[in-house]
């Protein structure tokens, strides 16, 4: 009998059209282009306006080398929790969706030290396409229901609309249509149906190299390239230097080898601690052990010439010398044959 594969959650009628099914564990949800999210009664893309950030989310360990598999239990859990937290309909039906688009891992999350790490997610929520609210307000309203709720969400920061898009600010539209602002020096849209611009590659000057310690990245959101200190240096007034003693990294953020030392002194130091106290212990019990020895055996002795020689207890009726056992047996009186007391004549004179 062949094993059955597993069933997936998308099927063909499951979202409307013009939209893609995303399958996650046992869920989907339906995922329109940019710009548009999905109504759920009408089943249809609905423009909207976006407003993009990123939220710092508290995850178990045993969830964190998940969270990139967007069909593990663990980023289905936190793609839920996030809907539930950011829905504020219950305050206003301008709400439309939220959509994660990347979850971002540092290296000491990877490590596994903490029971529990802080996780980056960048995410855009698109409410409708005539809300009254702003970035300011939609990021105090999200704020305010991380506050209300104990989701392990710990802290929302927006991000400007036009460095999410990659387009110049014109101080009109702010970049309301991806589609319509103008790139930045550097970037350009794939395809004129795509919203966000790229950059056609990293731009970084000629002094960036693995010679004086650099590195040329883009930022995560693609926006900029920087150029960086290589993991294991730290930017010193444009020089790259070495990092102290127990950190590593980009920039020098892990603190991983500097927790492992920490842990490791203390951990030799209780065990020398433990060794220390078990032989003082046991010097401190053999020297007890012989002393009650040697009294035992000095009474033994001390009873033992008392017996040979006689003598009586020391000092007992208040003297400070021995007394001596003079007292003979009758039996053992010497007798004198020659003398003979009964039969003697005494003298008349």
């Amino acid at each position: 009998m062949s094993p059955s594969c597993p069933t997936s959650p998308c099927q063909d009628s499951s979202c409307g059209q013009d939209s893609s099914c995303v399958a996650l564990n046992s869920i989907y949800f339906c995922l329109c282009s940019e710009g548009y999210y999905y109504q759920n009664n009408s089943q249809k893309c609905e423009e909207g306006k976006i407003f993009p950030g990123s939220i710092t989310v508290q995850v178990p360990q045993s969830d964190i080398s998940n969270l990139e598999d967007k069909n593990s239990k663990a980023y289905e859990g936190l793609h839920e929790k996030f809907k539930n937290a950011f829905n504020y309909s219950s305050n206003t039906s301008e709400y439309g969706q939220t959509v994660i688009i990347k979850v971002s891992i540092s290296p000491s999350a990877r490590s596994g030290m903490y029971a529990e790490s802080i996780v980056n997610v960048s995410l855009v929520n698109i409410l409708i396409e005539n809300t009254k609210y702003n970035q300011s307000s939609v990021a105090a309203i999200i704020q305010n229901a991380i506050d209300n709720e104990d989701s392990g969400i710990k802290g929302y920061s927006m991000k400007d609309r036009c460095d999410y898009y990659g387009c110049k600010r014109d101080g009109v539209s702010n970049c309301n249509n991806g589609l319509q602002c103008e790139c930045k020096d550097g970037y350009q849209r794939p395809y004129p149906q795509v919203a966000v611009c790229v950059a056609s590659s990293p731009v970084c000057p000629d002094t960036c190299n693995e010679k004086n310690k650099k590195q040329c990245l883009l930022k995560e959101d693609g926006s900029i390239s920087e150029c960086v200190c290589l993991p294991g240096y730290r930017d010193n007034k444009g020089e790259c230097e070495t990092c102290p003693f127990g950190y590593s990294g980009l920039n020098c953020q892990d603190q991983f080898q500097l927790i492992l030392t920490i842990v490791g002194t203390i951990a030799g130091i209780l065990i020398i601690g433990m060794v220390i106290a078990f032989i003082v212990s046991s010097r401190l019990k053999n020297k007890r052990k012989d002393g009650e020895e040697q009294n035992l055996i000095e009474n033994d002795f001390q009873n033992l010439k008392l017996q040979q020689t006689g003598f009586t207890n020391f000092g007992a009726d208040g003297s400070i010398f021995p007394k001596v056992q003079t007292m003979a047996s009758k039996d053992r009186q010497l007798q004198n044959p020659y003398i003979n007391t009964g039969s003697m004549p005494h003298p008349d004179y």
